[in-house]
């Protein structure tokens, strides 16, 4: 499993770095863009969550005799954690859905060190979950970390619009940059420290785990669904983020 979660160090650290360079190459990413990747993201989230994430959770607490009102208090914790950070972290007009868009407007660069936090904690959770998912099981583990991969491309765009939004020196457009890209594989190794503690942490974990990719895939989909273009391509995209994380489950190996 180790080699498993240096890779996944890796891809996690280098994805926000890749993303923060586009705008060097003219790269634009539309508003509709950015909406099918929210969908998707959601959908593989509550895939993960439904399909991957909560029946192991239960079945390990089962097998350690363990009460179920325990992974329900990690879900919650993992939800509470995730509406306190972006109610009072990205609580700005800019803020779509916990998430800021690509645009070309200037915000207040004060909001830069707070949702930079914010996004930092989201991304730090997305890595303390891997290792735990990866000792629940390897289909678990490589279903619930290809959708923090790929949930992490629209996440990257958040702090790369947030970045160039707040300020324009280039130093600190790249400090955010690293930030967000340490954050997942700080959290990855905080996971493994504590998974090697107890397994008991492993039930729990899962259940916070589920609490924020619920949380996630609602605040991403629900504010997509209100948008004024209201694409009916939101939905589908969703809808095929769940099926994508349906089909990954079928055909992994449960060893």
């Amino acid at each position: 499993m180790t080699s498993d979660l240096i890779f996944w160090a890796v891809v996690t650290f280098v994805t926000p770095l890749l993303i923060a360079i586009l705008p060097l190459f003219k790269f634009h990413i539309s508003e509709r863009t950015l909406h099918l990747m929210l969908g998707l993201s959601a959908g593989i989230l509550g895939g993960v969550t439904f399909v991957d994430i909560l029946p192991e959770a239960f079945n390990l607490a089962t097998e350690m005799a363990l009460p179920s009102v325990y992974i329900s208090f990690g879900i919650a914790l993992g939800f509470f954690i995730l509406l306190v950070v972006e109610r009072y972290f990205l609580s700005t007009e800019q803020a779509h859905g916990g998430r800021f868009h690509i645009h070309e407007t200037t915000i207040d660069p004060r909001h830069g060190p707070i949702g930079i936090s914010a996004l930092t904690i989201h991304g730090f959770i997305d890595g303390f979950v891997i290792p735990i998912s990866f000792l629940a099981g390897a289909a678990v583990g490589a279903t619930v970390t290809l959708a923090v991969a790929i949930h992490q491309i629209p996440d990257s765009f958040a702090g790369l619009s947030l970045a160039l939004s707040t300020t324009k020196k280039k130093s600190k457009i790249f400090l955010y940059a690293l930030i967000t890209a340490i954050d997942t594989p700080i959290g990855i190794i905080f996971g493994a420290i504590v998974t090697g503690i107890s397994n008991i942490v492993i039930p729990l974990g899962l259940g916070i785990a589920a609490g924020t990719f619920i949380y996630v895939s609602a605040s991403d989909l629900v504010p997509e669904l209100q948008h004024s273009s209201r694409s009916p391509l939101v939905v589908l995209s969703m809808v095929g983020g769940f099926l994508l994380v349906v089909a990954i489950s079928l055909f992994l190996p449960q060893a």
